[in-house]
């Protein structure tokens, strides 16, 4: 008797279990499935926000080095060649041609670079020129050049730097 009167009691904790218990798991995990898919979307969408930021770079990388490998680069730097002579060199590091290749200095410094090549018709990617500079005792050992050159099209573009003798 025992075992019957166990049985039902069993029995009954079962069938409350089964009405109460299951659906209250159930709802526990269902309202921890929806927390856990709103997580994992924020995760995605921020994700997303990212892989677009990138391709956005990727794409002005792209076009970065596109345009710069239409254009022409004249650079310039002052070489010691022997003691007490220098010469200025000016070269294209870009990768088309360069029209009309001129350069300016600073008004105080026009005297000891001399302009005897220039206006350089043009200079092709990796070529170069010289021009004579002259160093005296009240010469300044670092001043601005600015190098002028034209593209195909005709558009004017230039270059500031310092140099130092």
């Amino acid at each position: 008797m025992d075992y019957v009167k166990l049985w039902l009691e069993f029995k009954e904790v079962f069938i409350d279990l089964v009405k109460y218990g299951f659906p209250t798991i159930a709802l526990f995990l269902s309202l921890l499935s929806y927390w856990d898919s709103r997580k994992t979307k924020k995760v995605q969408v921020r994700l997303n926000e990212l892989e677009e930021k990138l391709k956005r770079f990727e794409l002005e990388d792209k076009e970065k080095e596109r345009e710069e490998s239409t254009k022409a680069m004249i650079e310039a730097r002052i070489m010691n060649i022997s003691r007490g002579k220098y010469r200025m060199k000016l070269w294209n590091s870009g990768k088309v041609t360069a029209y009309n290749v001129d350069f300016e200095t600073q008004e105080d410094s026009k005297a000891i670079v001399l302009k005897e090549k220039v206006p350089y018709e043009f200079l092709e990617p990796g070529k170069s020129f010289e021009e004579h500079v002259i160093v005296h005792s009240g010469t300044f050992r670092k001043f601005k050049v600015t190098t002028i050159w034209t593209d195909k099209q005709g558009n004017n573009y230039s270059k500031d730097q310092i140099v130092t003798i």
